[in-house]
Parts: structure tokens; C-alpha cells; sequence
């Protein structure tokens, strides 16, 4: 290789042609300055640029810095968060600076490699079209440094590396990491192998490769591994130890695993479109787990977050905790939480005699023999007003109350009377009374015939009114909501949530008074219902309507190189209809369908229950009036008694 002793400006021609094909159209480009190097970016478009020198990190005083570090640091130490001068700095230049395109050199190169990462994760701002060009010269090595070493080397696919033997070589190496085939999973990743793009001459100012070649990396991924977080939630994912093809499991080192569902699905023809390799993982998945304030986790997002999976899916919601850390994916679906939920028992109480009648008809009937027993009591006291001896008006009072009473339950009277304004009172309050006597039979004998209910708490507002403890297997549920805006009914909800392993839950079912969480998906099939042993379903019902909806969606980690292309996955997917044939699909193929319509039918009370035997509880009522009655007519005999005592004494 030809060394040329040329001024320093050869630099800034090959930096400022890279720069202006790959980075004027990121919202800015953050330079790590290094003083050995004296370029100057000329672009034929202003380049908004930030420029951080790591020199001036340690002993620049906190006046003179453009942004108030301190805040920042004092977030990251409430949170708990560990970290060096290299994230802060980056952290905020990607949050308030939106930083897309870096500039790196020489020593800076593994620190920058190192940090970028974390601050990635801790930064909320995030960008889909990363670039980094990383600058060095063989000159400025020293000893046995490999600047490029670090997963950010093995996991970004637009990176260009830029390198001369010599700091005023006019003689520059292009090259572009080996992104596309398999990778490599060991604890301390290995020097990335980087391919020659082409060997530019200054002095000759031959035409650069064209940058725009790097795109041709996504487009064929050689085999390259995605690696799925996996447990057995139907029919969003689900495990299969039978079926083929098999996949290859990194927990349990075995490739006998097949895996399917409708979010896992869509994966699996991404890599048949891409040539990439699914591989799955089950450890630490029996669960969707959660995410630490210090940015860790568990379960699958846990995973997710710290890189061991690439894809966590199974009807995971906008979680926004999850979100501040990790990069989503387009919708997948809609899915609604709901509740199987104890069945109404058939009403029987003491009450039943009751029933037949509303409370606005039984104030009227009350009123009707009140006005009865005025009309007789009038009526005697006048019948032989033109006698001397009249009635008085306390025996017609007598008189009319006793008449009503006996008519009202169809029963004669001994009273005989010459009179027509009587007999004709008489006859009147006997017609109306056997109407009465009727319309009211005919109501306690079809109370008798169909089952009155109880209120279920089959309903949102419902659920809420009765105060029902309602459970599942994960606090995910409910971190869904957002208590800021959730409604009175929605916070009230979120009080009698409780998490119970799948056990207690099973064993729950067959009879505690409890709700039992459902998810309803988007074309009306249901989801965790495996808990709910067939011969407890007799005993619940679903409900007609969900405690709250959202839309589910694939986590994956911060600066996921795939996700652009995924994202345009999904939206041809939901444009073509298969969303909902593959929900279909997979719930025939996997899912039980007779169990499937007997959840969703009972929605709808079953009233064909066919002849039941009546037993002493339908009768209550009427025994208790009996007893009632019984009672009173003793205290009357016995009032009766004493006075002939007291009358024979005198």
C-alpha cells in the first residue's frame, strides 16, 4: 500500500462523502471527537452535528456544559440505575439531541460499544435508522487493542468501518461488518469478522462505493438465528413435543420442540420470506414477567430486555413500563380482558310470595282493600239508619275489615243482611278480590314453573357493584392500566384483583365465588381457559362484555435490527386477511372447539332445564305466612281468654 505524506484534509473528502450519503437524513449526527484527527464535514446540506469530547469529561466544570447533567444523574441514581461519564453523555445526547448517526475513532471506538447500549435502553427518545461509522488507523494502536469487539458489532447491520495504515495515508480501507449468517452467542462475543467494500485512493479521487449497499444485508439473512421467548399460552404460542418441524430449544439443548400459535406464526414466515433460523428458548418463561425501574426484568420481558431472546410475544399488551425500554412492534391484534364468573342460582327465598306482584302493583292492591273496607264499614254503619238501633261505628269498622279479608282470600261470611246497598258492596268487592286472587295465583305459579334468576356479575358495571374477586395467574393483567386515566369503575376493579398460581386457581374454580380471567382475542375465540377443569364449568359464565381491551403487540429489544421490515410484515398480513384465518386455524388445530362454544354460550342462560323437583325452600314463604298467622290468631284467643277472666270476675 502506497503511503503518501498529503495534506490532513484527505480525512475530511472521504468523511464528508460518507456523511453526506449516510448521515443527512437522520435528525442529527453525534461526533465522539478525538484530537488526533483534523477533518472538517462538508456537506452540500447543513448536518445538524453534536460534538462530545470524552477529554473534557473528567475535569470540565458542571457551568460551562450546555446541558444540566445533574438531573439526569439524579434520575439514573433514583432508579437505581448503574453508570459511567460514556452513558450519561450518550444517554442524553439520544434523548435530548435525538441522535441517530454517530461518528466514532481509534480508543473511543470499544467505549462508545460498550455504553451505547445502555444508553439505547435508558434513553425513552429511540430511532429505527441507527448508523455508525467507526474511524481508526493502524498508526494510533497500541499493543494488542481490538477496537472492534462488542455485541454492537455482531447485532447492527448499518456500520461502516473506515481504516489507513497510517494517520496522513491518503490510502483508505471501507469495510462494513458480517451481520448476515449465524451468530455468535458466547458470553464474551468474539472479534466480528468485516468485509472489504473498497479500497479508496485519495490522491486518485476515484468514485466511492455507493453506502446505499448496505440494505442489501436485510434482505437475505443467511441462516441468521432469531431467537423466541416461548411458554404454552394458546393460542397465542404453544409448545408441541410431537409435531414437526422441530426447533432447536437453547434452554434445554435439544432440537425437539415444535411451536406454533398466532403470534409465533407470523415470525415463522418472516424468516421463510428473510432466510433466517427461528431458535427458542423456554427458560424462565412461565411467565410474561416485568420490568424493574432500574432497567431489569423477568420472565420474557425480562429476556427480551437483556438480549437473551429476540422476539417475546403471547398476548402481550402496550405496556408502557416496557416500553421505556425495549422497542415494539406494529398491532398484532385486539384482545379484550373478561371473566368467567359464577352462574346465577335460581332465586328462592322467603320472599317469593312476593314476587308475583311488583311494588307499585302491591301498594295498589293495599290501597283497593283499604278502600273496600271503607266502603263496607260505611255501608253497615248506614244500613238501618232509619231503625233505632243503629250499627255502630266501630262494629262496621270491625265488620268491614274482617269481610275484606275473608273475600280476599275467598272465604264466605256468616253476617246476614236484608240490605241492597250492602249486598251490593258485597258482590263488588268479591268480584274485584277474585280477580285479584287470580292474576295472582297465575303469577306464583309461573314464578313456580320459570326459574327466577339471581344478578350475576356478568357485566363490567356489575362485576364492580357486587364487589367479586376476580384472579389470575400474573399481575400483567392489570399493568395494562393506566390509573391516571382509568375510570371510577376500572380503579375499583383493579381493588379486588388477586394473583394466585395455577393451581389454587383450579382448585378455585370448583368452588369459591370468585372471577376467573379470560381473554377474549379478536375474532371470538378465548384465551386462558386451560385453568378451568371441564366439570367447573357447569358452575361459571362468561361475560357479556370486557373489563377493558387493548391491543397486543411483539416486544422486542431496543435497536432490533429487523423491526422496520417486520413492521411492514404485519401490515400486509392484516391486509390480506390472514390475521383471522389463522386464529381460526390454530384454535381447530390446537384448541378444544366443543369447549370453546359451551364458554361462549354461557353467556346466554340455559332455560331448558326440563321438570324440577320443588323442595321445602319453594314453599318457605308460604309456611312462614303460615306460622305468621297461627301466631296471631294464639295472641288473639289468649287476649279473648283473659278478658272472659277478667268479665266473670266483675
Amino acid at each position: 500500500m502506497a503511503i503518501l505524506w498529503v495534506q490532513p484534509n484527505y480525512w475530511s473528502t472521504i468523511l464528508s462523502f460518507i456523511a453526506q450519503q449516510y448521515f443527512t437524513d437522520s435528525h442529527a449526527t453525534c461526533i465522539l471527537w478525538h484530537p488526533a484527527f483534523d477533518f472538517r464535514l462538508d456537506t452540500v446540506e447543513p448536518l445538524p452535528l453534536i460534538i462530545l469530547d470524552s477529554q473534557k469529561w473528567f475535569n470540565h466544570s458542571a457551568a460551562k456544559d450546555v446541558y444540566d447533567y445533574k438531573e439526569k444523574r439524579d434520575e439514573f441514581e433514583e432508579k437505581g440505575i448503574e453508570y459511567n461519564d460514556w452513558i450519561l453523555r450518550l444517554t442524553v445526547a439520544i434523548e435530548m439531541s435525538h441522535c441517530e448517526t454517530f461518528l466514532v475513532f481509534q480508543e473511543h471506538i470499544p467505549e462508545f460499544a460498550s455504553a451505547f447500549y445502555h444508553a439505547s435502553i435508558y434513553s425513552i427518545w429511540r430511532s429505527l435508522q441507527n448508523r455508525f461509522l467507526f474511524v481508526y488507523t493502524e498508526e494510533l494502536v497500541e499493543g494488542n487493542d481490538d477496537y472492534l469487539c462488542g455485541y454492537i458489532f455482531q447485532d447492527q447491520p448499518n456500520i461502516l468501518l473506515v481504516t489507513s495504515q497510517y494517520l496522513n495515508s491518503s490510502t483508505f480501507d471501507i469495510k462494513t461488518n458480517r451481520f448476515v449468517g449465524p451468530r455468535n452467542f458466547d458470553t464474551k462475543p468474539a472479534p466480528v469478522e468485516f468485509e472489504l467494500l473498497q479500497r479508496y485512493d485519495a490522491e486518485s479521487d476515484e468514485n466511492i462505493w455507493d453506502v446505499g449497499m448496505l440494505s442489501v444485508k436485510m434482505q437475505n439473512l443467511m441462516g441468521r438465528e432469531v431467537v423466541i421467548g416461548i411458554f404454552d399460552y394458546k393460542p397465542f404460542m404453544l409448545l408441541d413435543y410431537e409435531k414437526t418441524p422441530f426447533y432447536y430449544d437453547r434452554s434445554q439443548n435439544t432440537t425437539e420442540v415444535t411451536i406454533d400459535g398466532t403470534d409465533i406464526r407470523l415470525m415463522l414466515i418472516f424468516c421463510e420470506l428473510y432466510n433466517c433460523t427461528i431458535q427458542v428458548d423456554t427458560s424462565e418463561t412461565t411467565d410474561w414477567g416485568d420490568i424493574y425501574p432500574n432497567a431489569s426484568g423477568y420472565g420474557l420481558v425480562g429476556m427480551v430486555l437483556d438480549r437473551r431472546n429476540d422476539y417475546g410475544v403471547g398476548g402481550m399488551y402496550l405496556w408502557y413500563e416496557a416500553y421505556q425500554h425495549m422497542d415494539m412492534t406494529h398491532f398484532l391484534g385486539r384482545s379484550g380482558v373478561t371473566c368467567l364468573v359464577p352462574a346465577p342460582n335460581r332465586l328462592i327465598s322467603w320472599t317469593l310470595l312476593l314476587r308475583p306482584f311488583q311494588t307499585a302493583l302491591w301498594m295498589c292492591v293495599m290501597c283497593c282493600l283499604l278502600l273496600e273496607s271503607l266502603a263496607l264499614c260505611v255501608t253497615r254503619r248506614w244500613e238501618h239508619s232509619s231503625d233505632c238501633c243503629s250499627n255502630s261505628w266501630l262494629d262496621s269498622l270491625r265488620f268491614g275489615c274482617i269481610s275484606t279479608l275473608k273475600l280476599f282470600v275467598s272465604q264466605g261470611t256468616s253476617y246476614v243482611t236484608s240490605s241492597y246497598a250492602l249486598r251490593t258492596v258485597l258482590v263488588a268487592s268479591y268480584m274485584i278480590d277474585i280477580i285479584l286472587t287470580t292474576v295472582y295465583s297465575g303469577g306464583l305459579a309461573a314464578i313456580l314453573t320459570l326459574p327466577t334468576l339471581e344478578e350475576a356479575a356478568d357485566s363490567r358495571q356489575r362485576l364492580y357493584d357486587h364487589k367479586l374477586i376476580w384472579t389470575g395467574t400474573s399481575q400483567a393483567w392489570i399493568t395494562t392500566i393506566d390509573e391516571r386515566s382509568a375510570d371510577p369503575v376500572l380503579l375499583g376493579l383493579m381493588e379486588h384483583y388477586r394473583v394466585f398460581d395455577a393451581a389454587s386457581i383450579a382448585a378455585f374454580s370448583h368452588t369459591e365465588q370468585m372471577g376467573f380471567v379470560v381473554e377474549r382475542m379478536q375474532f371470538g375465540h378465548l384465551g386462558n381457559t386451560e385453568l378451568i377443569a371441564n366439570d367447573a364449568l357447569n358452575r361459571l359464565k362468561l361475560m357479556v362484555d370486557d373489563i377493558y381491551f387493548a391491543f397486543t403487540v411483539a416486544f422486542v429489544p431496543r435497536l432490533w435490527p429487523h423491526l422496520n421490515a417486520y413492521n411492514d410484515f404485519i401490515l400486509a398480513w392484516h391486509s390480506s386477511g390472514f390475521d383471522k384465518f389463522w386464529e381460526w386455524k390454530i384454535a381447530a388445530d390446537y384448541m378444544n372447539a366443543h369447549r370453546q362454544n359451551r364458554i361462549e354460550a354461557s353467556q346466554r342462560p340455559n332455560l331448558d332445564i326440563g321438570p324440577v323437583k320443588l323442595g321445602i325452600d319453594n314453599f318457605i314463604g308460604l309456611i312462614l305466612l303460615w306460622c305468621f298467622g297461627m301466631i296471631c290468631s294464639l295472641l288473639t284467643f289468649a287476649i279473648e281468654l283473659w278478658k272472659g277472666q277478667d268479665q266473670s270476675v266483675l
